[in-house]
């Protein structure tokens, strides 16, 4: 049984028009009607539809042109020509342009409801031979990578080819251009993916407490610590470390690390006994560890240890064909995650989202989804959704002040904390992040929870308004 789909019909007859939207709507399909090609395609600029039902005839612009625009702007949809019987051979040309079939007047409705079902039996047969093939080709991406643009392409190639080996692996990138995920696409891929994966960034720990957390410690190592412990390298044996902001480490827990690289032992905080352990070390900086080796804040021993196999991720911007395949991966994900409708892109919209400068990459680009499922009102997200900077700076890009990603990040938990009145619970669960985390981010911003007042509105409703 083919599940409804979102027709449109198109015709400038009304009682042919009541009468096929009676017939659909029965079948179950959600049904919208035009009278003319214009206002079919300003509906079609809003929402996506399955099939689109178009007669030869229109008032000005006709059914063959709508056809061609339909075909030429949004590929996936099918369009079924409705004709009388003089206009045969103009139909046969339709199908020629690439119309699915077409439909004769008058018509019988069960032939009729059952063509349209054909149309979307095909539509979401090619949609899954569509899906199947870049799976299998691995043409949208790698593993949680998303992305065909060729610097992408050679990433994951690269990526390949390091998995199986055992080298330690120093990832370079801006931030937000998925350091980790590179990391983990690595780990699933080596004979470790059934050992533990263990992530540490290592600029948010203190320093003080940095060496415990990464080697362990005994008992009595400093003061608060009542018992052993053992470190993150104990804790991924036989599996792989990942090092975040490795150039953020102290020069003592670099000591640490080169004596895991080089002989494959930790030794606990406050312990003279070093322990054998079998892991894989991936490092990944933002920062530039060869002047900061120049400065003295990083040892030279550890750089070369870590950098025998260097990986580049390309920046959102050296990428901008990827925007697109990232917005719609992001709508998807962020959907199904928040619970609501499915979002799809306007023309416009995705436009400025592709024109956009990107400083915090990917991970920007992520969060102005995020946002934009969780606010826009309607299915399809228009410009108004998206953040005013964005919306600037297609036509100011030279004078506009582009945000840091803590400006990026501080901006929408804000708005989170704003969508949930103030309740760090649930802003935490929006933002898939524990409650401690977003304590601490409150903290780094200094940002407040709004305190919140009821104001009536129309319909006995009331407005929450912040102070």
């Amino acid at each position: 049984m083919i599940p409804p789909g979102r027709i449109l019909v198109c015709d400038d007859d009304p009682a042919l028009l009541e009468l096929t939207t009676d017939i659909l709507e029965a079948e179950g399909h959600e049904v919208e009607g035009s009278s003319s090609a214009r206002q079919a395609l300003d509906l079609m600029e809003h929402r996506p539809y399955d099939v689109v039902l178009a007669d030869l005839v229109l008032p000005g612009t006709g059914g063959l042109d709508l056809l061609r625009e339909t075909r030429s702007r949004w590929p996936e949809t099918e369009v079924i020509i409705i004709t009388g019987h003089g206009n045969i051979d103009t139909a046969v040309e339709a199908i020629k342009e690439g119309a699915y079939d077409y439909v004769t007047k008058p018509f019988h409705p069960g032939k009729f409801a059952l063509d349209v079902r054909k149309a979307l039996d095909h539509k979401r047969l090619a949609e899954d031979v569509d899906r199947l093939r870049r799976r299998i080709e691995g043409r949208d991406g790698l593993g949680a990578l998303v992305g065909r643009s060729a610097p992408m392409l050679e990433i994951y190639g690269q990526i390949e080819q390091v998995a199986a080996a055992s080298s330690t692996v120093l990832i370079l990138g801006e931030s937000g251009t998925g350091k980790e995920l590179t990391a983990r696409e690595i780990h699933n891929r080596s004979p470790r993916r059934e050992r533990p994966f263990v992530a540490f960034s290592c600029s948010t720990i203190p320093t003080s407490l940095l060496e415990a957390e990464l080697f362990g410690h005994a008992k009595g190592a400093y003061t608060g610590a009542v018992g052993t412990k053992p470190g993150l390298f104990e804790a991924a044996e036989g599996g792989t470390v990942f090092l975040d902001e490795i150039g953020a480490t102290t020069p003592q827990a670099q000591v640490g690390l080169l004596r895991v690289l080089q002989d494959g032992e930790v030794r606990r905080l406050g312990s003279t006994e070093s322990r054998n352990v079998d892991v894989r070390v991936i490092a990944a900086t933002n920062v530039d560890l060869e002047r900061a080796m120049d400065q003295g804040t990083f040892r030279t021993d550890l750089y070369y240890r870590l950098a025998g196999v260097t990986l580049r991720l390309p920046s959102l911007r050296e990428r901008p064909e990827d925007v697109p395949l990232l917005a719609k991966h992001f709508l998807l994900h962020y959907a199904e995650r928040l619970h609501r409708p499915g979002r799809t892109l306007s023309p416009r919209a995705l436009e400025i989202l592709c024109g956009a400068a990107w400083p915090g990459n990917v991970r920007e680009l992520e969060h102005v989804i995020e946002r934009a499922v969780l606010f826009a009102e309607r299915e399809v997200v228009r410009p108004r959704d998206l953040p005013e900077t964005l919306r600037q700076g297609r036509s100011d890009r030279g004078r506009l002040e582009l945000s840091s990603l803590d400006e990026v990040e501080c901006d929408h938990i804000r708005e989170v904390l704003r969508h949930t009145n103030g309740n760090k619970l649930r802003a935490a669960r929006i933002l898939g992040i524990p409650r401690a985390s977003l304590y601490r981010r409150i903290d780094k911003y200094g940002l407040r929870a709004p305190a919140v007042s009821l104001a009536p509105v129309a319909g006995g409703r009331f407005l929450a308004t912040r102070k």
